[in-house]
C-alpha cells in the first residue's frame, strides 16, 4: 500500500504494544469513566472506543462458555469491570460530549499522540446507541426503503451524523447491507433495506455519502452477508450453504457497489461460507478476509470485525486466539466490545503471534497504516478529535434535521389492512391499548422512554384504558392480558407486537386475535416471526411501523386517529403475503 512520509514517521516511532493498541476497540458502557477504561487508553494504547451509553456494563451471550486458555508466563492480567445490574447515570449531551473530550485528552499524553475514533450502532428503529437528551432518531433501513426515496435515505444519514459529530462521534458501524432474503431471519430482518441486492446497494450508497459528506466513517455490515440466515450470530455461528453464482449475485453485490463508491470501512460477520472455507469462521478465515475481501473485491479500506465475543468463535478458539487468528486472516481492527478480563488476554495472545511471526510485522503495519490513514483523513488530529461539548445538543433542534425525521416517519408507516374497518380510531369508543414497554436500548430520559407510546396516546384521550407489559414474553404475563380481556368488553383493543432479537415475542396477541376480539396490531417488522411475533397476517386490522423512536410513536398517533396518512409503501421486492408491492 502506498507509504505517506508523515504516517510513515509516526509508525516508525510506535513499540509493538502500540501498533497492537491501535488495531483494537475497546467497548464502554453508561456514562462514567472507569480505571479498566484508563488502563486501556494508556497501557494497552486502543485505538477506539465502542460506546453504549444505556447500560452499566456490555457482556454477551457466550462469555461464559469461552474456551479457557494457557496464558503462560510473563502474563499480567488487565483490570477487571464488575459492575451490576441498572441504569448508567443520566448524561446530558454536553456532559456526555465532556466526558468522550476527557477521554480523548487521555490519549494525547500518549507518545505518539495517535487519537482515539468513537465509534457507534445507530442503525434506526431500536437500534440506537445514541439516543439521550433528545437526539433526533430516524426509522430501521426498512422503514427508509418504505420511502421509495434513496435521496431520503442520504438526508437521514446526513441528520445522523451532522449530530453524531457535534457529540464528538467519528464511526458508525452502518449501513447494514445484508440482503434479507430469508424471511426467518431472526437477527438481521428489518435492520437490512431489503431482499433485492439492487435495492440495498442503491440504498447504502446514498446513506453512505450522505455520512462522508458529514465526516463520519461508515462500516458496511456484515461482511460475508448475513441475508440467508435463520441464526442469530449473538448465539451461535450461522452456516450459509450456497453456491458461488448466487453468492456472488446476491451477498457480494453491495460490497461491489460500496466499494466502488468509496467506502472506507467493512465489518466482518461471524458466520461459515462452506463454499470458501468449510473450516473456519469468517472472522478468521483468510480465504474469506483476504481472499474475497481484499484480493476479489479489491478493498483497500479498514476491515473490522464485528464484537469478537458473539457466537461460537470464542467457544472454539478462546478470546486471545481467535483475536490473533483475526488478524492473522486480514482484519484490520478487533471490536473488543465485551468489558472483562479478556482485554489482557487479547493483547498478550496477539503479542505473542507478533514475535512468533504467525502475524508477520509488514502486514501489522499495514493494518496501522490503515487506521491511521482513515483518522488523519476524517480531521481527527486536528484537535485530537475533541468538540466545542456546550454545542452538543444543538443539531438536535436543526429545523432541516427535525423535519427530516418528521417525513421520514410518514414515509415509514402503512396500512396493511383495516377489514375492521376501525380507523381511523374513535375516542367515544370503549379502547383498550395493550403496549409493550419499549426497552430496547432506551435513555429513559423526557425525550424518551419505554412507556412513551402510551404517554402520548393517553394526552386528550381521558378514557382510554391501557395495559403495559414488558417488551418480550413471559407466560403469567400473557395469560393476564387474555384473562383482562375476556373480564372486560372492549369495543376496540389497539395492540403493539414490536420485535427486536433480543426478546422472545408475546403470545397474547396472536391469542386474542384467534379468539375474535377486534384488535388493531401494530408492529414494526414485515415479517411474522414463530407465527407470533410481528405482522400477524390473521390480524383483521394492521399497521406497519418501521420507526419505534419518539417521531414515529406521535406518527402512529396521528395515523391511528386520522390526522396524518400513512405513507409508507411496501418494502420489500420479493416476499409480499399480502400483496401490497406497487
Amino acid at each position: 500500500m502506498k507509504k505517506e512520509p508523515w504516517i510513515e514517521a509516526i509508525l516508525s516511532s510506535m513499540t509493538l504494544e502500540q501498533k497492537i493498541g491501535q488495531c483494537v476497540v475497546v467497548g464502554m458502557s453508561g456514562t462514567v469513566i472507569t480505571n479498566d477504561l484508563r488502563e486501556a487508553i494508556l497501557r494497552y494504547h486502543c485505538g477506539g472506543i465502542r460506546l453504549s451509553s444505556f447500560m452499566r456494563m456490555f457482556k454477551y451471550f457466550s462469555d461464559d462458555k469461552a474456551k479457557k486458555q494457557e496464558m503462560g508466563a510473563g502474563f499480567v492480567p488487565s483490570q477487571q469491570k464488575i459492575a451490576g445490574a441498572g441504569l448508567p447515570p443520566y448524561a446530558t449531551p454536553e456532559q456526555f460530549a465532556e466526558m468522550l473530550n476527557e477521554l480523548r485528552t487521555l490519549a494525547a499524553t500518549r507518545t505518539p499522540a495517535i487519537p482515539l475514533h468513537m465509534v457507534i450502532d445507530q442503525e434506526g428503529d431500536v437500534s440506537k446507541d445514541f439516543s439521550r437528551g433528545g437526539v433526533v432518531q430516524f426509522p430501521s433501513n426498512m422503514g427508509l426503503v418504505a420511502s421509495k426515496s434513496p435521496k431520503l435515505a442520504y438526508e437521514v444519514a446526513k441528520a445522523i451524523a451532522k449530530q453524531m459529530k457535534a457529540s464528538g462521534l467519528d464511526m458508525i458501524h452502518s449501513p447494514v447491507v445484508d440482503v434479507n432474503i430469508n424471511p426467518n431471519n431472526p437477527e438481521i430482518g428489518h435492520r437490512a433495506f431489503s431482499d433485492d441486492p439492487e435495492v440495498t446497494a442503491q440504498y447504502a450508497i446514498a446513506m453512505l455519502k450522505g455520512y462522508k459528506e458529514e465526516g463520519v466513517i461508515a462500516a458496511a455490515k456484515h461482511f460475508p452477508g448475513r441475508g440467508d440466515s435463520a441464526t442469530d450470530a449473538h448465539h451461535a455461528c450461522p452456516m450459509l450453504t450456497v453456491d458461488s453464482e448466487r453468492f456472488n449475485k446476491i451477498e457480494l453485490y453491495p460490497y461491489k457497489r460500496l466499494i466502488e463508491a468509496g467506502i472506507d470501512s467493512i465489518m466482518v460477520a461471524h458466520c461459515i461460507y462452506p463454499h470458501i472455507d468449510p473450516d473456519n469462521i469468517s472472522t478468521v478465515s483468510r480465504k474469506v478476509i483476504t481472499g474475497i475481501l481484499r484480493d476479489q473485491l479489491g478493498f483497500e479500506g479498514m476491515i473490522t470485525t464485528d464484537s469478537i465475543t458473539m457466537g461460537a468463535l470464542i467457544d472454539r478458539y478462546g478470546i486471545g486466539e481467535a483475536c490473533a487468528r483475526s488478524l492473522h486472516a486480514g482484519a484490520d481492527v478487533i471490536l473488543m466490545k465485551a468489558e472483562n478480563q479478556w482485554r489482557g488476554e487479547m493483547f498478550h495472545t496477539i503479542k505473542q503471534w507478533v514475535e512468533a511471526g504467525k502475524i508477520s510485522s509488514d502486514e501489522l503495519d499495514d493494518k496501522v497504516r490503515r487506521i491511521i490513514t482513515i483518522k488523519k483523513k476524517y480531521g481527527m488530529f486536528k484537535k485530537m478529535g475533541m468538540v466545542n461539548a456546550a454545542k452538543a445538543a444543538v443539531p438536535y433542534r436543526d429545523t432541516v434535521i427535525v423535519q427530516t425525521s418528521q417525513k421520514a416517519a410518514q414515509k415509514a408507516i402503512m396500512v396493511i389492512k383495516d377489514e375492521l374497518h376501525a380507523l381511523p380510531v374513535k375516542k367515544d369508543k370503549k379502547v383498550l391499548l395493550i403496549n409493550q414497554q419499549n426497552s430496547i436500548k432506551s435513555p429513559n430520559d423526557v425525550y424518551d422512554h419505554p412507556a412513551l407510546f402510551q404517554q402520548l396516546m393517553e394526552e386528550g384521550w381521558p378514557s382510554l384504558q391501557t395495559f403495559e407489559t414488558q417488551f418480550g414474553f413471559g407466560e403469567k404475563e400473557d395469560a393476564q392480558v387474555v384473562q383482562f380481556v375476556e373480564d372486560n368488553n372492549f369495543d376496540l383493543i389497539i395492540c403493539t407486537n414490536f420485535y427486536d432479537r433480543q426478546e422472545k415475542p408475546h403470545t397474547y396477541p396472536k391469542t386474542l386475535i384467534d379468539k375474535g376480539y377486534p384488535v388493531i396490531l401494530i408492529t414494526n417488522t414485515p415479517y411474522c416471526i414463530k407465527e407470533i411475533g410481528g405482522l400477524i397476517p390473521s390480524a383483521k386490522t394492521s399497521i406497519l411501523n418501521m420507526n419505534l423512536t419518539p417521531e414515529g410513536l406521535r406518527t402512529t398517533k396521528a395515523v391511528l386517529l386520522g390526522k396524518k396518512k400513512a405513507q409508507g409503501s411496501w418494502p420489500l421486492s420479493n416476499y409480499d403475503p399480502f400483496k401490497l408491492k406497487g
